[in-house]
């Protein structure tokens, strides 16, 4: 197995506490989080963060969807678009900046993970449901094998995360915690 840990969207506009999207309970393992990443770069594991870039013009269909992203939110450049500073990319990390769910779509990712000869990606990040979820799927369909982190993905909803959990598990990979994940790339 040769791996790269995907963090998906840990942006401050769902992380930070009172922001636009804030995840409620998010905030609750970014000690957990902070671990997973610091013993993946330990184990020279790739690192890649992906940012979700919001425009009206790029995503007219968002738009529809959540009327409240006219108040802002997910800008680039903005602070609410930065990654969390607790978990903030360090140098030889690699961040995707992507305009839809897919962290695959119209990006560099599959290109970087095969020029790193990866054959797994280990998801985490939020929405378990929406872009962690996108990107699963279309690892999957990229010949990728999935492991997705049971508790460092985050939604807003217990019940949701449990289904895609499911959804994941049944069709598109692997489920693990962030200690199962640890113990395997420790081997």
């Amino acid at each position: 197995m040769k791996a790269a840990l995907l963090i998906i969207d840990m942006q401050n506009d769902f992380v930070k506490e009172g922001a636009l999207f804030e995840v409620k309970g998010i905030r609750k393992n970014i000690e957990d989080f902070k671990n997973l990443i610091n013993k993946c770069r330990e184990k020279g594991l790739p690192l890649i963060y992906s940012r979700h870039c919001y425009t009206p013009e790029n995503n007219p269909i968002e738009a529809k969807l959540f009327p409240n992203l006219e108040k802002g939110g997910l800008r680039k450049d903005t602070e609410g678009w930065q990654i969390y500073s607790e978990l903030k990319p360090q140098e030889g990390d690699t961040v995707i900046d992507k305009t839809r769910y897919d962290t695959f779509f119209k990006t560099e990712l599959k290109s970087i993970l095969a020029s790193k000869n990866i054959d797994t990606v280990i998801i985490t990040g939020t929405l378990t449901n929406v872009c962690c979820e996108s990107t699963a799927r279309a690892a999957m369909q990229h010949d990728f094998n999935v492991i997705f982190c049971s508790d460092l993905n985050h939604c807003s909803r217990e019940e949701i995360k449990k289904h895609t959990l499911k959804t994941i598990e049944i069709y598109f990979g692997q489920v693990m915690s962030s200690k199962e994940i640890l113990e395997l790339i420790n081997r």
